[in-house]
């Protein structure tokens, strides 16, 4: 049932299903001791802190077994955790805590200590059965991972993980964690979370970095799933999906445990399998099968301390011990698993010492003594204090309710709630009392009152109900079930009025309103139903409509008429052409004499018409062909012509139908009639047989369904009370009028006493009466009969006789014409049926015909639409043509307006320029009057300008993003505004009275010469300034113009545009009114096209007659059959060329082949051995003949001396087994010598270190230089020994290179 490891790694624990806990050697796997703990065991678990095992029971105790003296172990403590068997039972890694779990969902956390004496800390709830527990400790803090099953079925997995922590804090203070005494842990306080499963899995593992790993209960994978680090919010969490998966087992139902260092995983099942794999990689793993799988498969696995073996338990009750056998690359591994063991070893050893010591105190645990009467007990108790509270009552004083006491077989939590109730009894002693006190007065009270009212008259007495205290709440709790009856009642009445409203709207759309009510008729003898047409009174405006569309169509037939023979009269053709074109008409026309039945001669065929309506009733002469429907107003007129064909056809199969119901309801009719007659005849000669009796289904009787019968009605009538008055009352008189009649009737006594009670006497009648027998043949014996009873008794014979002959031929007269009935019936049924057949077949073709012209209207229907559309897209398009005109108006208006302005204003900016430019030339004229440097001089002081500020306008290019380039740059620089232009003037004004201080005149430079400078260059700045203005405003000019430009050009194009779609869009429509969609019908297998979709396109098809199919067919065919013979000609010349080609590169390769022969005979070399057995046969065949002997001797004495030497090699193994053993025992001698060692080093590396600050540090960088100095003599040898295996290999290849080279010779 369960298998750990004690710490120490020297042995091993198991327990069995009888209770029984074995302790066995790690290295050796022997036996060493056992214990019973004397009830069945369910799981166990061995404590990594201190030599004891837990052991879970089906009586739901744990255990506590002391282990530390091996050879002898004991039962040191029991609680009763559960009333149901304990199902699971983990030790965290250090061993401070014991989790517990069970059926029930409930969760224990035990203190592992025993100086604690492994007392229960709290415990915690989970939803459904629990499945398994893991715990995984990261910096102290125990992380508890518990999978459980709500559906009831432990095969389904686990789909849900209750996850919590357990801190070190809660061992130092558990109260803290708890809500109550009863030491139910707080959620926040161990930061509980509840997870689903998204996929329903088994096993749970968690490990580093919240990494959760469980096995698919589907796919029987491997899952990684990450587990959030925060408390999900309610109603918010998420389920858990795997990451990623690896392999698994091939059986589902694996269990999944992690090695004591956290990093590797081993996963077991029923399937007999043990995987183990490292966290890194997952991928990968080594699987062994210590277990078969058709014995139950692994039980359960446990690793070691150092996690160096792993320990398998399965159903067929064996253990087996796995050792690592690690390769180079594995060795670092196993190093890392060794360390974490010895850290954690020396990190408890203290611990481990001081518990054990504990353990070592505690005393033997004895089984409690069993009552022999615990039952009766309970019941004395309970008998006493019922009759202490019948004796309170009585005596009417204040009773106290027991403090209850434990039971014999409480569990741990049963003690802890009578803990807490007693804490509460202290707690709220006095409250409880005086609540008590006062309800005592109340009763005393009302005893009083009570006993007062007994002795009132019975006119002043109160009734026992009216002593309730609570009236109120009695009248509220009436009061609310009267309105909630209320509200019901509302509901329902208002329930009912809608379905009523829904029920007459149906019953007047489906039912009223319609001329012909939808009605079936149904065969007698099969399944077959037929039904009729349901129509609607057609609307006044319908039958206007329709007459006035009859009219025209009338006077345009007779306009055609008329027009049509003056034409005649005017162009009658000749003889010849008029003969022609009849050959002609009567060779194409004549295949089509079955679509053509029907037609007059001056009529249009049906497969022109598309339908076959005139077969049917719904033919018309009104009707336009399908070839002239062109107008709107013809595709209206034929829409409604088509409509009343419909309408036409519909009641013409409907009094048809008619005819045949009124035919089946004469038949039913007659067939009771008849049956009336066949249950007489059956009465008369008492055939018990099943009467056919036909009737008319709801589909046939379409009225019943609006008719409410009592038998359809399962529940009993609601009647209010005026109604079961008036019931009562008819119930009544009824009875009445019964007993009246049953009483004295002059009539029927009458009728009695003169004629027998009928009026007229049958033959049946008397055929039933029986001939009285005579008196004497009742009272005397036949001997004592005298002559006339003799004769009185044969006439009596013969009477009987004769009756009964005429009984059985009157019976044969019955049943032959109860079989002439029965005969009748069957054959007028089945001509019924016959008839249904005719009709239902008639209905498919009406059903055709009315579809066939169904379609005509809806293509007619379809083109109209088209029209419209085609209509109100012309009607928009002509819009926007005239709104873009005037458009273009107003834009070519703006547009001359603008180029009228731009160009006077570019009049007066060239005069600007040129007046400009003409003051540039005058400069020199100007200034003659100075030396020529001092001109220069002056012309570049003429040339200096202040800086002025660049002014903007609308002359920035568009975005080059912008579709539009008629659009300004919405990211571009602002347009100058006026302000800004006065401020540029007047830093303009200010500049130049900067330039004309002087300070800037040059030396040399007379002061008026100056000055008229000053001037002439303001003058100058001035006009530049202002020229700058103008061709800012020009270039405005200009973008409004090109912008005019721009618009016009665009409306010209959009309105060529408009016109080419309006000039395409008449194109269409003078398509669609021209080229029709016409409906033709085509004979069975004539349709050449494709036709694979649901409706057929045949744009791109042609109409042809059959006649020039066949002939292209038939020339087809003859032109097939001579490729076909020309093929097969060429198919044997060329299987000849081929046998020939064949035949000669097979004797190629023959004489390739004799050829090769020929050679191998005349290289082959003859040895001594070939020319003997050529020269004497006999002698060669002797001499083999001894060789075989001799060779055979030498075998014979091989075996014997290979016997000697393998007997003297066991002898040597024997021996070598007796070494070893006695090595083993050596070995295990030193191994516990190497451990007390180890100890001691430890011991004294801790007193080294302790006392290493005291030691003198003299001599240290001597031993220093020496350790450096081996370590490079060490590198040096290293070097070395590499160099010589280098020239070794070097030497070997030289060696190599001188042995002869052996190569065959080919000939």
């Amino acid at each position: 049932m369960g298998i750990g490891c004690l710490t120490g790694n020297e042995h091993v624990v198991s327990v069995k299903e009888d209770g029984e806990l074995q302790v066995w050697t790690m290295d050796k796997g022997k036996f060493v001791s056992s214990v019973s703990v004397g009830v069945p065991a369910t799981c166990m678990a061995c404590s990594p802190l201190t030599h004891v095992a837990a052991v879970g029971t089906v009586s739901g105790h744990v255990m506590i077994v002391d282990l530390t003296n091996v050879q002898k172990p004991r039962i040191i403590k029991s609680t009763r955790m559960y009333h149901v068997p304990v199902s699971n039972l983990t030790y965290d890694v250090d061993g401070n805590f014991l989790i517990a779990g069970a059926e029930n969902g409930q969760v224990f956390v035990i203190d592992g200590r025993a100086s604690k004496d492994f007392n229960p800390i709290g415990y915690t709830v989970v939803e459904g059965e629990i499945l398994t527990i893991t715990t995984f400790t990261v910096n102290g803090v125990v992380k508890v991972s518990i999978t459980t099953n709500s559906s009831g079925n432990r095969r389904n997995g686990a789909d849900a993980l209750l996850y919590f922590e357990l801190p070190e804090d809660i061992l130092k203070d558990p109260r803290k964690s708890v809500q109550s005494l009863k030491c139910d842990f707080k959620d926040a306080a161990i930061k509980k979370m509840v997870l689903k499963f998204g996929i329903p899995s088994f096993g749970g593992a968690v490990a580093e970095g919240n990494l959760l790993f469980a096995v698919s209960q589907k796919t029987k994978k491997l899952h990684q799933i990450s587990l959030p680090d925060e408390i999900p919010k309610k109603g918010h969490a998420e389920p858990l999906l795997p990451e990623t998966e690896f392999p698994g087992h091939q059986l589902p139902g694996a269990k999944l445990l992690l090695s004591p260092h956290g990093k590797w995983l081993a996963s077991y099942g029923i399937d007999g399998y043990v995987q183990v794999r490292a966290i890194g990689s997952l991928d990968r793993f080594i699987s062994i099968r210590p277990h078969d799988y058709h014995s139950g498969g692994v039980r359960n696995i446990a690793f070691s301390d150092d996690s160096q073996s792993v320990f398998t338990t399965g159903q067929d009750g064996v253990i087996c011990c796995y050792s690592w056998n690690y390769s180079s690359t594995g060795i670092g591994k196993a190093k890392s698993a060794m360390e974490s063991a010895r850290a954690r070893k020396t990190k408890l050893m203290q611990g481990q010492k001081d518990e054990d010591e504990v353990v070592r105190k505690m005393s033997d645990w004895v089984p409690p003594l069993r009552s022999d009467r615990p039952v009766s007990a309970e019941m004395d108790q309970s008998e006493k204090e019922r009759a202490a509270l019948e004796q309170a009552l009585a005596s009417d004083e204040i009773y106290r309710t027991p403090t209850p006491t434990a039971a014999t077989n409480a569990t741990w939590q049963d003690m802890q709630k009578l803990e807490w109730v007693k804490a509460e009894d202290a707690q709220y002693h006095d409250v409880k009392k005086d609540l008590r006190v006062q309800i005592r007065d109340m009763r005393r009270t009302i005893q009083e009152m009570l006993k007062q009212n007994e002795t009132l008259p019975a006119i002043e007495k109160l009734g026992r109900h009216e002593f309730d205290l609570d009236i109120e709440e009695q009248n509220r709790l009436q009061t609310e079930a009267d309105s909630e009856v209320q509200r019901v009642r509302e509901e329902i009445e208002f329930d009912n009025l809608a379905k009523i409203y829904l029920r007459e709207m149906i019953k007047k759309e489906c039912w009223d309103d319609m001329k012909v009510k939808g009605r079936a008729v149904q065969a007698f003898y099969s399944n077959l139903e037929v039904s009729n047409f349901p129509m609607r009174e057609r609307s006044k405006d319908f039958e206007k409509l329709l007459n006035t569309v009859t009219i025209r169509r009338t006077i345009e037939l007779a306009e055609l008429a008329a027009r049509k023979s003056e034409i005649e009269v005017a162009n009658r053709p000749t003889t010849t052409a008029f003969l022609l074109s009849m050959i002609q008409q009567d060779e194409y026309t004549k295949n089509d004499d079955d679509l053509g039945e029907g037609e007059d001669e001056d009529g249009e065929k049906p497969s022109t018409t598309g339908s076959l309506g005139a077969q049917y009733g719904g033919g018309s002469d009104l009707f336009y062909s399908q070839f002239d429907l062109h107008t709107r107003e013809q595709k209206i007129n034929q829409i409604i012509l088509l409509e009343d064909a419909i309408h036409r056809i519909k009641v013409a199969f409907n009094k048809e139908f008619a005819d045949i119901h009124l035919k089946k309801v004469s038949e039913i009719g007659k067939i009771k009639e008849k049956n009336k007659r066949i249950k007489k005849i059956m009465d008369d000669i008492d055939l018990d047989e099943e009467i056919f009796l036909p009737l008319l289904s709801i589909y046939e009787e379409p009225e019943q369904l609006l008719e409410v019968k009592d038998e359809e009605v399962k529940v009993e009538k609601y009647l209010t009370p005026e109604q079961k008055k008036k019931k009562e009352e008819e119930d009544k008189m009824e009875e009445e009028r019964r007993l009246k009649e049953k009483g004295d009737n002059a009539r029927e006594r009458g009728l009695g006493m003169m004629m027998g009670g009928v009026l007229e006497i049958k033959k049946e009648d008397e055929l039933k009466k029986d001939v009285p027998k005579p008196l004497f043949m009742q009272t005397k014996e036949q001997k004592d009969w005298t002559e006339d009873e003799k004769r009185l008794a044969g006439e009596y014979e013969q009477k009987v006789k004769d009756l009964n002959e005429e009984r059985e031929k009157y019976r044969k007269q019955l049943e032959t014409e109860l079989r002439k009935l029965q005969s009748i019936i069957q054959d007028s049924m089945g001509g019924f049926d016959e008839m249904l057949t005719q009709v239902f077949m008639k209905k498919i073709k009406v059903m055709m015909v009315v579809y066939q012209e169904e379609l005509k209207i809806l293509r007619l229907r379809a083109s109209l639409l088209v029209e419209e559309e085609l209509e109100t897209q012309e009607q928009e398009l002509n819009r926007l043509v005239e709104h873009k005109k005037s458009l273009k108006a107003l834009t070519a208006a703006a547009m001359i307006e603008s180029k009228k302005h731009l160009d006077a204003y570019k009049n007066d900016y060239e005069n600007l320029q040129y007046e400009d430019k003409a003051m540039d030339k005058t400069f020199k004229r100007e200034f003659n009057d100075v030396t020529a440097l001092q001109q220069d001089q002056l012309y570049r002081l003429f040339r200096r300008r202040p800086k002025i500020p660049r002014l903007k306008g609308f002359d920035t290019p568009a975005a080059p993003s912008t579709g539009d380039h008629g659009l300004p740059n919405p990211f571009a620089d602002r347009p100058s505004t006026a302000r800004q232009h006065a401020q540029a003037k007047n830093n303009v004004e200010s500049a130049i009275n900067d330039l004309d201080r002087d300070v800037n005149n040059p030396e040399g430079v007379e002061l008026s010469v100056w000055e008229r400078l000053c001037k002439f260059r303001r003058i100058k700045i001035e006009n530049e300034f202002l020229i700058k203005q103008k061709a800012l405003v020009f270039a405005e000019m200009e973008a409004f113009y090109r912008k005019r430009q721009d618009e016009d050009e665009i409306l010209k194009n959009e309105i060529e545009d408009l016109q080419m779609k309006i000039s395409k869009l008449k194109n269409d429509e003078a398509r669609v009114n021209l080229n029709l969609e016409v409906q033709l019908l085509l004979k069975q297998g004539q349709v050449e096209t494709d036709t694979s979709t649901f409706i057929a396109d045949y744009k791109n098809s042609a109409l042809i007659h059959r006649s020039v199919v066949e002939e292209l067919n038939t020339n087809i065919k003859k032109l097939g059959e001579d490729k076909i013979a020309s093929m097969v000609e060429s198919k044997d010349f060329r299987k000849g060329i081929i046998q020939l080609e064949w035949e000669h590169k097979k004797m190629l390769m023959e004489m390739e082949d004799f050829q090769n022969k020929m050679k191998d005979i005349q290289f082959m070399k003859v040895t001594r051995e070939i020319q003997l057995f050529l020269n004497n046969v006999a002698e060669y065949e002797a001499k083999k003949a001894d060789e075989i002997n001799k060779l055979e001797q030498t075998i014979m004495t091989q075996l014997k001396h290979h016997e000697k030497k393998l007997a003297h090699q066991k002898k040597i193994l024997r021996e070598h087994n007796r070494t070893i053993k006695a090595k083993d025992a050596d070995n295990t001698n030193i191994d516990s010598d190497l451990m007390e060692r180890n100890v001691t080093v430890n011991e004294r590396k801790l007193i080294d270190e302790v006392n290493a600050d005291r030691r003198s540090d003299a001599g240290k960088d001597k031993r220093y230089m020496e350790i450096v100095q081996r370590r490079k003599l060490v590198d040096l040898a290293k070097a070395q020994a590499q160099e010589v295996a280098v020239l070794r290999a070097e030497v070997e290849r030289l060696r190599m290179r001188t042995f002869p080279a052996l190569v065959q010779v080919e000939h």
